[in-house]
């Protein structure tokens, strides 16, 4: 069980690097990459396996996700959690130990002890992110159907 002062840095960093994060992850992949919003299915299956506070589950989610063969029409979905997979990569290799400086004390504990807190605090920061890429998300879908709504008003 991650400790009050993990939650609160977890918190602090949630409403500062990880909303940012999250927030430039989405507009990279719409309009650099011209990608799609993810649709809603996409979005509520993601929050809820991110919510099972099992990082393993939600990596495993992600990769399936990932490797499917998704059709022409939905390359946008496998670019997603293409791009999501990095980011969770990264943050289990070198930022949760290195840069959020998350894990307490080591000296003394078991390994699995060990493993067990990265886990959690992994989950939680995976978590985090994900639900301010699924608001992100929303804001460029409404924004996008505003504009189709726009252009259909204007065409005719």
């Amino acid at each position: 069980m991650p400790s009050v002062a993990q939650l609160q840095k977890i918190g602090l960093l949630s409403d500062t690097v990880l909303y940012d994060e999250a927030v430039h992850f989405m507009h990279k992949l719409v309009h650099d990459q011209h990608c799609e919003p993810l649709p809603a299915s996409q979005v509520n299956g993601l929050l809820s396996i991110a919510e099972a506070f099992k990082y393993d589950e939600l990596y495993r989610f992600v990769i399936h996700q990932r490797d499917r063969n998704w059709p022409p029409s939905k390359r946008d979905i496998k670019t997603f959690y293409t791009a999501l997979e990095q980011v969770l990569s990264q943050m289990k290799r070198r930022r949760l130990r290195e840069e959020f400086h998350l894990l307490s004390e080591t000296s003394g504990r078991s390994v699995s002890d060990l493993r067990r807190e990265a886990d959690e605090l992994l989950a939680l920061l995976a978590r985090e992110f994900i639900q301010h890429l699924a608001a992100e998300n929303g804001v460029l879908a409404a924004a996008e159907d505003e504009q189709s709504k726009r252009r259909k008003a204007g065409g005719r």
